[in-house]
């Protein structure tokens, strides 16, 4: 599964770029997340409870962070296990400031499941997650509004 697509913040990129990084926020935007914990600077653990179709459980996972360019881009590495099934999958964001204390950030990634959740689907496993994916921007978009007034 391909998942691109980009967004406008509502601050500038080093702001976002913050947010991004930290834990407590990632948890309170990610929609269905439990725990996210720091183990280095470029590696997340944590917990998602998803629901996909008929299938609902917990997946224990990892982000790893490389290729790094402060604030303007990196790569993201994501594992994911549960009962009903796995996520493995590579992504790219970039950010670039726009005229008025804005952001665009474009992202693109592929993914792989397997398991129980695989056999929802290819297109409802692609609404979910660009789903999931608005909803989680959004809510970052909605921390970083809150954070400048």
């Amino acid at each position: 599964m391909k998942l691109s697509g980009e967004y406008v913040f509502d601050g500038p990129r080093e702001e976002v770029w913050k947010l991004v990084r930290d834990p407590e926020v990632l948890m309170k935007c990610m929609p269905g997340t439990q725990t996210v914990n720091k183990i280095s600077d470029s590696e997340f653990t944590g917990e998602v409870t998803v629901r996909i179709g008929p299938f609902a459980g917990v997946f224990a996972g990892r982000v790893i962070i490389s290729d790094e360019v402060p604030p303007q881009s990196c790569t993201l590495t994501i594992e994911g296990t549960g009962k009903i099934g796995f996520l493995q999958g590579v992504g790219a964001i970039e950010m670039t400031e726009l005229e008025g204390q804005k952001t665009l950030m474009k992202y693109s990634g592929e993914a792989q499941i397997g398991g129980k959740v695989a056999s929802v689907g290819q297109r409802l496993f692609d609404t979910v997650s660009k789903s999931m994916m608005k909803q989680g921007l959004d809510t970052l978009n909605g921390f970083l509004k809150s954070n400048a007034a």
